[in-house]
């Protein structure tokens, strides 16, 4: 561990290696599943469209009855930090099982570039629950949260008054249909029979709902139609609809948007971004690091008429 001595500070493109895979390998991102702006510095505006663009043909420019409005919707991004202190004794256990795996010690920064990945794993993951279900609580759809950091989607989703929701009491089930009120093939039907009629039956239309949720849905299947499982080669549908499964998707929740709908911005991409590590080993004599990050994170809704929603509320 001689070579664990770290006294770093990154400002700008150079906290980029640290801090972008803190926030981009959040499995939504990875994966597709929500829109990303890496470079908002502050406030992003976004683009909504209405009305319609063709009229009667006439000797004069006139535009179309109902014509096309173009309107704004900010997404305005939290003021985020990550101070994290790790104990290096216990570090070190995990820093010589990655040089067994073959990891470089000898190379420059080595362990630094370990350190930063064991941290940027844990706020992948924080980063994920809070786009999804930061400050919205699923068990009875209000804003109080173990996850703060910023408003995620479903905040915004109810907080924008969507009109094409359902709205039902107690967790999700699976098994036999009519055996509860809360059998999830009637939720999703009530979800699918709720979709504007923007993205109903569209195949860029998308049915988010939680690995837990979506469990339930294949025990339904089961159950029901005696399809015992899904062959992992098999793309997860409802009635024709895509199933995508976010690791920090609430449970007992369900949505229907596109995904050009749906959005996550950060600066990672700015020069307002910034990492530190210290190791206070030779500072005061604690054998622990200091990690620290600074960066920005926020989401929004481009339209939540545009979408579908069913939900617990108790």
């Amino acid at each position: 561990m001689a070579n664990a001595t770290i006294n770093t500070t990154y400002v700008g493109q150079l906290a980029t290696p640290f801090v972008a895979p803190a926030i981009l390998s959040a499995d939504s991102i990875a994966n597709g599943y929500i829109s990303v702006l890496e470079n908002v510095r502050h406030e992003a505006v976004l683009k909504k469209f209405s009305g319609g663009a063709i009229a009667d043909r006439t000797c004069e420019f006139t535009t179309a009855a109902g014509a096309l409005v173009l309107s704004d919707v900010t997404l305005t991004t939290n003021q985020l930090q990550v101070n994290e202190q790790i104990c290096n004794k216990d570090l070190a256990q995990d820093w010589a099982a990655a040089q067994m795996r073959g990891a470089d010690a000898a190379a420059p920064n080595a362990y630094q570039a370990f350190l930063s990945q064991y941290v940027a794993k844990i706020v992948s993951q924080d980063v994920e629950r809070n786009m999804w279900k930061g400050k919205y609580n699923h068990s009875d759809g209000s804003t109080t949260s173990t996850h703060q950091s910023f408003a995620g989607i479903m905040n915004k989703y109810v907080a924008g008054a969507g009109t094409h929701e359902t709205l039902n009491v107690g967790a999700w089930q699976g098994g036999t249909p009519g055996t509860t009120a809360t059998y999830i093939l009637d939720k999703l039907a009530n979800l699918t029979a709720d979709a504007p009629d923007a993205i109903a039956g569209d195949p860029d239309t998308k049915l988010i709902m939680s690995r837990k949720s979506a469990q339930l849905y294949y025990e339904a299947l089961a159950a029901t139609y005696n399809l015992p499982f899904l062959n992992d080669g098999l793309v997860a549908r409802y009635k024709g609809y895509e199933i995508l499964t976010p690791a920090g998707f609430p449970n007992d929740t369900a949505i229907l948007t596109k995904i050009d709908n749906i959005y996550f911005g950060t600066n990672v991409l700015t020069d307002m971004i910034e990492a530190r590590m210290l190791d206070l080993t030779g500072v005061t004599g604690d054998a622990v690091t200091r990690v620290a990050m600074l960066f920005d994170a926020g989401c929004q809704i481009v339209d939540e008429a545009s979408m579908a929603c069913v939900r617990r509320s108790a």
